[in-house]
């Protein structure tokens, strides 16, 4: 197995056998950047363009022949679920207008899960989505309850 050296901030490290430069990618301590180089290597070259060491199983985020295996690219986040979230929150502080924001947290939920399990690579955001439909639902049912006491109240006066 061959002996490999990679640079860091510190400047030139190893030797270090290949399977322990292979645990150090998988635990994140060098990275895609990170310049190797072995014997019978013309020059440094960075660790995701070098073949021996990106072979094996690539992640299921990144798009095919982008990245070594061990590193992942970041999974998307939903912004349909973030401002569904947003805006349910709002409907319930606002309670009596909760309404006004609760139509658009629904709406952006709904449409927030939709993109999520539509989606051709991974995407985060389920919870928020969830949790922005609960708390759209609660805010509409604030609005709706205070209209219904107001309308009694006002019939009450008439009486």
């Amino acid at each position: 197995m061959p002996l490999w050296y990679y640079g860091s901030s510190a400047g030139q490290k190893g030797p270090v056998e290949e399977n322990e430069l292979r645990a150090m990618i998988a635990a994140g301590q060098v990275g895609p950047e990170t310049l190797v180089w072995r014997d019978g290597m013309k020059d440094w070259t960075r660790l995701d363009a070098v073949a021996e060491l990106s072979s094996g199983a690539v992640s299921p985020y990144a798009p095919p022949g982008s990245m070594a295996a061990g590193y992942y690219a970041p999974v998307a986040n939903s912004g349909l679920a973030i401002a569904s979230m947003v805006c349910g929150i709002l409907a319930v502080i606002t309670c009596h207008i909760g309404g006004i924001f609760g139509i658009p947290a629904v709406i952006c939920g709904h449409l927030a899960m939709s993109q999520i399990q539509k989606s051709p690579v991974p995407m985060t955001g389920r919870g928020m989505a969830i949790a922005g439909l609960v708390t759209g639902y609660l805010g509409i049912l604030f609005s709706l309850a205070f209209v219904v006491i107001l309308v009694i109240a006002m019939v009450g006066d008439m009486n």
